[in-house]
């Protein structure tokens, strides 16, 4: 069963990073109603997320993340550093959609033939595996974000158990106007018992499924927050102070 939440996992999950961005993460000054969203944040959410949130709960996250929407983009320096997933949005299911639909309206690879069929001029949505794989409490989500150097890179680290892990990886670029990174998925294995088993998912063959972007609207010392591809807003912990 584990295994199986492992696969599912790989599925969901997108990583993107320009090399050249050599410089400390630079101190970052929060005026006092972005610390107060963050702390609210931070009391709703927990240090390590949760995924049922009522409605007024649901409310007052939206709350936070319209008083930190920014003008001004966060650098390189300060987005890179180990990360925790806190919480995901919820999108509606479109049957018309089933893998989800992009923000760009692209349609790459198994996604052209649903959006050739029924020709959908729906919302962005979440794929329905990362709608069930964001409703598992026990799972935790870690990234990991390198710009420096010669092989920029993304990784993420899905535990189901303490013995059972996927880590995927992807070569990344930085856009330092937009603050997007994109990525490129290239290396995944699981963890099991100890044994490293390569993941059988033949990444050259996905061509541009294997691609994906983020957008970080804000990053502090202490929470960050991108929105994917396909329309999800994620916020993260910082989990490297």
């Amino acid at each position: 069963r584990a295994l199986l939440v492992v696969v599912v996992v790989a599925t969901a999950l997108r990583p993107g990073v320009r090399p050249g961005t050599q410089r400390a993460r630079r101190a970052t000054t929060v005026g006092s109603d972005a610390t107060e969203a963050e702390d609210r944040l931070l009391s709703i959410l927990g240090a390590t997320g949760r995924i049922a949130l009522s409605p007024s709960e649901e409310d007052d996250v939206d709350d936070c993340l319209r008083l930190l929407a920014s003008p001004t983009t966060p650098g390189a320096a300060e987005i890179q550093g180990s990360w925790r997933l806190l919480y995901t949005s919820k999108s509606a299911f479109d049957p018309k959609n089933p893998l989800g639909r992009r923000v760009d309206g692209t349609a790459p690879g198994v996604e052209a033939v649903f959006d050739k069929l029924f020709a959908s001029d729906a919302a962005a949505s979440s794929s329905p595996i990362q709608r069930a794989l964001t409703s598992m409490p026990d799972i935790v989500v870690e990234q990991r974000v390198d710009l420096d150097g010669d092989d920029p890179r993304v990784d993420q680290l899905v535990r189901v158990a303490d013995d059972v892990s996927l880590r995927l990886s992807a070569a990344a670029t930085f856009d330092d106007v937009t603050a997007r990174i994109s990525f490129t998925f290239d290396t995944a294995y699981f963890t099991l018992f100890g044994l490293r088993v390569p993941y059988p998912v033949p990444f050259r063959l996905l061509g541009d499924e294997a691609k994906g972007w983020l957008d970080t609207s804000y990053c502090s010392d202490r929470l960050r927050i991108s929105r994917g591809n396909k329309g999800t807003t994620f916020i993260l912990g910082r989990s490297d102070q």
